[in-house]
């Protein structure tokens, strides 16, 4: 099995389905941005909603922190068109999915804050 195919099945385990319209990914919605010897950087792509993911994979002893700003600068540049500068807002329109209230200025506030000293271990969080 080539690298890629392997590197796809591991995001496809962590990221099974879009957390806006819960469509469930394939291996085809994960394009592969840039590769380096020790990170790539990917987008998974809704097929159904188009919301999209950056991801990076650290590889072998990557640093998390370089996959951290790679990621950051990946967002900056989708939101910016050619030769503008970044924004400090964004401003998206996501479908409405039934039964689910929409996310409050609050709730990011609490997400960013977890993720600042989130490690990225999946599994201590789950089982914690």
């Amino acid at each position: 099995m080539d690298s890629e195919v392997r590197i796809k099945r591991i995001v496809l385990n962590r990221m099974e389905r879009c957390i806006v319209c819960h469509h469930q990914f394939h291996s085809d919605d994960i394009t592969v941005i840039s590769r380096e010897r020790e990170m790539w950087t990917m987008l998974v792509e809704c097929t159904d909603c188009h919301a999209r993911n950056f991801v990076a994979a650290v590889l072998n002893d990557g640093d998390p922190e370089e996959a951290h700003l790679a990621l950051r600068r990946l967002s900056e540049q989708a939101v910016q068109g050619p030769g503008e500068t970044a924004s400090t807002e964004i401003v998206t329109e996501t479908p409405h999915v039934e039964g689910s209230d929409p996310v409050s200025a609050s709730d990011v506030v609490d997400m960013y804050e977890f993720l600042e000293t989130f490690d990225g271990n999946f599994k201590a969080l789950i089982s914690s």
